[in-house]
């Protein structure tokens, strides 16, 4: 993600976001998602 820098945002939902990110070595332009994970807690198998 250090390569990339995030313009704007262009959608939101449920799971996640939509940016307009722009690719810093070539100055292409591209959508990514980013995605929240739910937190899982620890299990314990006995």
């Amino acid at each position: 993600m250090d390569d990339y820098a995030v313009l704007r945002v262009i959608g939101e939902g449920s799971f996640g976001r939509a940016l307009l990110v722009q690719q810093e070595s070539s100055n292409q332009m591209f959508a990514m998602k980013e995605i929240r994970l739910p937190k899982l807690k620890d299990i314990y198998i006995l």
